[in-house]
Formats: structure tokens, sequence, C-alpha cells
């Protein structure tokens, strides 16, 4: 893939974290980032509007959020991307309702992927690999690669390519040790636990940061790497 690899953090709605403590974590992760889903769904509209509020007075720009499900807080707010689930309206109904913004969603099936991500930004796709926020077990990186390629197919059936559909973020159980593995399957990854690390019950920012730089420089290098095997490609053509 020769598009951009993403890293997405993603909330974990942790009721007893203050929303100052929250802030300035995610202030700090911000410039390692790519986009910051605020999945914070015990919140009331209210409550999620303030926290907004208070990152955007942080100077977080509004456009490496994502809002979880809340299209008309989104568009309150200037931000252009909404986070959709299998429970959310449908989104021909949301697209004529908010024209301007720009959708992704939640997938957990290979045919779903195949259908649908053609209409969105992006999908996370998982677990892929295992973790404690999920009982039943993970997809795997081979069911990664079945959804990879079931995309190609479709483009190809319908005169486009990769390029054309929506990018696929891996999900679940990510770490430092299994992240390569995910590529060339995945247009980025997305991470929860890793960074909004706990520890005596308060946020790792320190940690967080540290994990974020090192994805980062991960998904950096296998960019810089897939540019220099293009123009060997095109050197040998």
């Amino acid at each position: 893939m020769l598009q951009s690899l993403q890293l997405h953090a993603v909330t974990r709605d942790i009721p007893t974290i203050a929303d100052q403590a929250l802030v300035a974590h995610i202030v700090a992760l911000s410039p390692y980032v790519d986009a910051i889903q605020l999945r914070e769904k015990s919140r009331s509209p209210k409550a999620l509007a303030l926290l907004i509020e208070r990152l955007l007075q942080a100077d977080v720009p509004a456009d490496k959020f994502i809002i979880n499900d809340r299209a008309d807080i989104a568009l309150a707010f200037g931000i252009q991307k909404v986070h959709l689930t299998e429970q959310s309206l449908p989104l021909s109904r949301l697209e004529a309702a908010f024209p301007t913004l720009q959708w992704g969603r939640s997938f957990h099936s290979v045919n779903a992927v195949e259908k649908q991500l053609s209409h969105y930004d992006y999908g996370y796709l998982g677990h892929i690999f295992p973790t404690e926020a999920k009982e039943y077990a993970p997809l795997g990186v081979d069911y990664l690669q079945l959804a990879y390629e079931a995309i190609n197919a479709e483009c190809r059936l319908n005169g486009g390519n990769k390029a054309s559909a929506g990018k696929l973020i891996a999900i679940g159980g990510i770490n430092l040790g299994n992240v390569e593995s995910l590529f060339p399957f995945a247009d980025g990854i997305a991470l929860m636990s890793t960074l909004f690390p706990l520890r005596d019950y308060r946020l790792d920012t320190d940690q967080a940061v540290r994990q974020a730089a090192q994805f980062q420089q991960i998904l950096t290098k296998k960019e810089e790497r897939e540019k220099r095997d293009k123009r060997s490609d095109n050197d040998d053509t």
C-alpha cells in the first residue's frame, strides 16, 4: 500500500478519569497520532460537548477528532468525521442529513468489509489479536488478509483499485511485537489500552507517548520501505 499508514487513538470511556486528566493526556498524545476517536459512550451529549470544547480550547486540531456516533455534536463543533457501528442509523440517511461529514465504521466480517467499505472513509476490523477487552476469539491476521484481498477483488470488479475504497484499519490486541505482521494487509492501526494505559487508576501519559512514538516510527519506516520498493520497480520497467 502506498497511501499513508495511519495511527488512530481510541478513548476507553473510563468515567473515573476526570476531564482535566483526559484532556491533558490527549493533548500530549495528539502530535503522535493521525486521529483520535472520542469513544465516550457513557457520556451525555452535554458532557461529551464539554469535553470536546475543552480539547479544542487546548488547541487540539478539530481535524484530528472522530466522534463516536453523534453526527449532530460533530457538526456543532466543526468536526468532520463520525464513527458508526452496526447499531447506528443507516449510512444513506445520515449522508442525506449531514452531507458535509465523513464516515467510518466498525466491521467484524469479511463480507461486510467487502460490500460496504467503499462507502466509508475508513473501517475498523477486529479484534485481530487476543485482548482482555473481548471474550470471544480474535479474527487473526489471516482473516485480515482475506478482508484485504476481498476488497481488492471487489474494487477490480467495479473498475477501481484499493485506493478507491475506504482505509482498512486493524484494531484489537495490537502491540509493538505483532504490528508489523499486519502489513501489507492494513492501511493503519487503531489502539485503545496501549495509548490510554492506566497505572494506579490514573492515565499513564508518559508511557502512552512513548508507545505512540514507537508505533509511529514503525509505520513511517514501513512507508519509506514501500516507496523505495516502488521506485526500484519503476527503475526495472
